[in-house]
């Protein structure tokens, strides 16, 4: 890769965020995708990577910055990846995030629809219950920009506080066992009591050696309630690997760690109250709820005297959902254990019925389920997507038996571009023209310097 010195330099003016770490400005009719600026500023920039329409480039200096610019609170920007939104202000990120909603929804799925203003995170910082570290070399931490070259950290101002000190410890814990750990995530939230579980990715096969290291660590250290490693097709705990997580102020559901959970807690309860609005359960009523995990979305909505069928692939969720299904008063939950596209067909085949029904997919979003869904044809759909352009890729298809009425977005992730969207749709006599029916990608994907691997997870 050339030097900084001998990169090509512009100086631009910036008009609006990507959804991507980037800011937007256009040069002799080519976008640039400007890492490291804010909207409406003129900046000078090294252009990093040239193609035929765009370019990837770098903020060099500002030149005249914009309102929206300031100073980033982190000691470990620029440098770090992990918060490319950090040097807007918090009014301007949930600003940018509500136009990029509305731009994904206009451009992928042809639905133009009122995007509600973003509902912000309570705190800005120290919200996130997990956060999920890479390794190299026996530290921790989050990759640079646009690379795969590790930035070593020993805190996080995202993090609880309880999951921000266990930052060093989990880097103890790297360099105290002879296993290629590739990743650690750290859990808040412990169900034993106030504490941390930290889950190790491995690469290769498990290490029986390993196991009294493991002990003395987890023992030493009394704030880490649980660890867990895992590798293709193995796993190991030692100590209690449940975490707790609260959908409502007043109910208490459990996990065992790494079943997927909200990463902010605040903002989670905000989004389940306003999904449990959307269907609005009452007895007797049948919901489906796809990719429900350890039960977040349907204990709430049972516990209003719905009927629900959760479907969750993942054995130790689907698991989790059924005890805590048991230890919650509502009717009986089914849990179907199996990919949500299969289940669903299945569901549409036996010519089931429901009154509504509840997506929450991974980032992929939930395409492996529209044909079926559009036969089951529930009257009333709510949409909970993390990814703004797999959401307006799925709601293209939808919309031929669906009208969009109503986009709430939710700032589960300050201070980077991601933003969770719940959709509420109302099944319509009218059959729409199919929409677009493959996602283009919100931005072009930036050159890699090493070898590629699985993009970090929320």
């Amino acid at each position: 890769m050339a030097a900084a010195d001998d990169l090509p330099r512009l100086r631009v003016t910036t008009h609006d965020m990507a959804y991507g770490p980037h800011a937007v400005a256009r040069h002799e009719g080519k976008v640039l995708f400007v890492r490291g600026a804010a909207p409406d500023e003129d900046v000078e920039v090294a252009v990093r990577e040239a193609r035929r329409t765009f370019a990837f480039a770098d903020t060099l200096a500002v030149v005249r910055p914009s309102a929206a610019r300031r100073a980033p609170p982190c000691r470990y920007l620029p440098g770090c990846g992990g918060c490319p939104w950090q040097h807007l202000t918090y009014a301007a990120q949930l600003a940018a995030k509500q136009r990029v909603v509305a731009e994904q929804l206009r451009r992928i799925a042809g639905v133009e629809v009122e995007v509600a203003p973003v509902r912000p995170s309570p705190v800005e910082f120290g919200s996130r219950r997990r956060i999920k570290l890479r390794v190299d070399g026996g530290a921790v931490g989050f990759y640079a920009a646009a690379s795969h070259a590790l930035i070593p950290i020993d805190q996080c101002l995202l993090a609880e506080p309880a999951v921000d000190a266990a930052i060093a410890w989990s880097a103890e814990l790297v360099r105290a066992l002879d296993l290629p750990i590739r990743r650690v995530e750290l859990l808040g939230g412990a169900a034993g009591g106030d504490g941390v579980v930290v889950v190790g990715e491995v690469e290769g096969a498990w290490d029986p050696a390993a196991d009294a290291a493991c002990r003395h660590w987890l023992a030493a250290r009394p704030a880490i309630r649980g660890l867990v490693l895992r590798g293709r097709r193995w796993q190991r705990r030692w100590g209690d690997v449940q975490v707790a997580f609260e959908p409502e102020a007043d109910l208490r559901l459990t996990a065992h760690a790494p079943v997927f959970t909200q990463v902010n807690p605040a903002v989670n309860r905000e989004l389940v109250a306003t999904v449990v609005r959307w269907v609005d359960p009452h007895p007797g009523q049948q919901v489906l709820d796809a990719y429900a995990g350890a039960g977040n979305l349907s204990l709430p909505l049972r516990r209003r005297g719905a009927e629900v069928v959760a479907v969750e692939q993942d054995r130790q969720a689907a698991a989790d959902a059924e005890a805590n299904a048991a230890r919650c008063p509502g009717p009986p939950l089914r849990v179907v254990c199996d990919r949500a596209e299969r289940a669903v067909e299945r569901l549409a085949s036996e010519g089931q019925r429901f009154d509504a029904a509840v997506l929450d997919p991974p980032r992929s979003g939930a395409a492996g389920c529209i044909p079926a869904l559009l036969r089951l044809a529930p009257r009333r759909l709510v949409y909970v997507a993390c990814d703004p352009a797999t959401l307006a890729r799925d709601l293209a298809q939808l919309k031929q038996r669906y009208r969009i009425d109503a986009v709430q977005p939710f700032d589960m992730f300050p201070h980077t571009y991601h933003v969770e969207t719940v959709v509420r749709a109302t099944l319509s006599c009218e059959k729409e023209t199919p929409g677009v029916s493959s996602v283009r990608r919100h931005e072009p994907a930036e050159p890699k310097r090493r070898r590629r691997t699985r993009r970090r997870t929320l």
